[in-house]
């Protein structure tokens, strides 16, 4: 006997989804849910390595000009978990650490480090009074190689590279 109201109900089946494809589909959710989660961390630590590196760059390419604007002589001291600028005093014959910002001294996150190279040798950390690496008002730079890896990722590093005159660039990357 037809239903009053229904058309056709007895030639008119009506289908929705069974619980189990409900759960099997919330199963599935879940679980590319928990990938994405267990893999967030790296993203959010190649986007600190990323950050990091280029602020370098960047901080670099400022001094220099501020070097050929003021000039003043200015020196980079690398360390294996940071780094930090100087400008030399004439007066006193002294290296003075610059405070300002973006020059004041850098302490990098926990899984950068850096190691240099400087005029062709591996540069000790604490060696010498002086910033192993000079920015003169000329426009000069010493030769240097600056590597930053991640200790997360092996395979993350990136090498800032100057030649003493040109530009400031990314080993395997062109200059401006």
């Amino acid at each position: 006997m037809p239903i009053s109201g229904c058309p056709n109900s007895s030639s008119h089946l009506v289908r929705g989804f069974t619980l189990i494809e409900i759960l099997v589909v919330l199963f599935i959710v879940s679980i590319m849910t928990g990938i994405a989660i267990v893999n967030l961390p790296g993203f959010t630590q190649t986007g600190d390595f990323d950050t990091e590196t280029n602020r370098l760059k960047v901080v670099l390419e400022m001094l220099r000009e501020q070097a050929l604007v003021q000039a003043n002589e200015y020196g980079l001291s690398p360390g294996r978990k940071g780094y930090q600028f100087y400008v030399y005093d004439e007066m006193n014959e002294v290296w003075e650490l610059l405070q300002e910002a973006p020059f004041a001294a850098r302490r990098l996150p926990a899984n950068i480090h850096i190691s240099v190279r400087v005029e062709g040798r591996d540069l000790q950390v604490g060696e010498g009074d002086s910033p192993p690496i000079l920015i003169l008002s000329s426009g000069e730079i010493t030769t240097f190689e600056l590597t930053m890896e991640s200790g997360v990722d092996n395979d993350l590093q990136r090498t800032l590279e100057s030649d003493g005159y040109g530009a400031i660039v990314w080993r395997g990357e062109d200059g401006p």
